[in-house]
C-alpha cells in the first residue's frame, strides 16, 4: 500500500511539472480531468 500512494506521489509531481514547463499540456490535463470527474458525477 505504501508503493501505492508513492506513484500517486509521483504522478502528481510529474503532471506539475509537465503543466508548468511544457506548453499544451495543461489543456490535455484539464480535459482529461474533466472527463473523469463527468463520469463521477453520473
Amino acid at each position: 500500500m505504501k508503493n501505492f500512494y508513492y506513484c500517486i506521489a509521483a504522478a502528481l509531481v510529474l503532471t506539475v511539472l509537465a503543466v508548468l514547463f511544457i506548453p499544451g499540456v495543461d489543456d490535455f490535463v484539464e480535459t482529461t480531468f474533466q472527463m473523469y470527474l463527468g463520469r463521477a458525477a453520473r
